[in-house]
């Protein structure tokens, strides 16, 4: 008896994550459709909250705790826009470089 073999649909992943562990780029692709990409950064999983020993203070440290997040978040977003904008520079210049 022979076997016959038919090759089903691949899929696959990858994961790749910063050297610090902060940024996560999740890579998956199922046959022939073009990859999907998540992107996360692991310092804004946590959402801001209050806390305290009454219902203002819980308010108050809340507030305190997103001035902090908001601040936070456009650290990362200008990091990522940094790496983004060196990410195309290299790109063009090996484009420059091959032509």
């Amino acid at each position: 008896m022979n076997i016959e073999w038919k090759i089903t649909e691949q899929e696959s992943q990858q994961e790749m994550v910063s050297a610090d562990g902060r940024w996560h780029i999740s890579k998956s692709q199922k046959g022939e459709q073009p990859p999907s990409f998540y992107l996360s950064n692991y310092d804004l999983l946590v959402s801001p909250h209050g806390s305290g020993t009454d219902y203002r203070q819980c308010f108050e440290t809340f507030i305190t705790d997103c001035d902090a997040f908001i601040e936070k978040v456009k650290a990362i977003r200008d990091q990522a826009r940094t790496h983004m904008e060196e990410m195309l520079a290299a790109a063009k210049e090996l484009e420059t470089h091959e032509n």
